[in-house]
């Protein structure tokens, strides 16, 4: 059976729970994100993988140091077929170019 002091404890936890989700909920919305296009979601998938895709929406390339940082990932383990590596490079050298 529960007692007062229990069910008080679980509503005074649940409390600051809501509480602490409502205030981060804007920092999250803070954090930058991939611009909507054409091979976004394969992006989302294949970058996010092994990286926060936040760091791939704040670095900016030009297209020949995207192609490189991909090769580079292929030489850490990254599977993409010809078709799908051509797709990722054409959306992050569109849509995360050089700053």
């Amino acid at each position: 059976m529960m007692t007062l002091d229990f069910v008080k404890t679980c509503v005074v936890g649940l409390a600051i729970a809501a509480v602490t989700l409502a205030a981060i909920a804007p920092l999250r919305a803070q954090f930058p994100t991939l611009p909507e296009g054409p091979g976004r979601d394969l992006v989302e998938v294949t970058c996010g993988s092994c990286h926060d895709i936040e760091m791939v929406a704040i670095n900016g390339r030009s297209e020949e140091r995207w192609r490189l940082t991909v090769d580079e990932m292929v030489g850490y383990g990254l599977r993409l077929s010809p078709a799908d590596r051509d797709l990722v490079l054409r959306y992050l050298a569109t849509y995360l170019p050089a700053k």
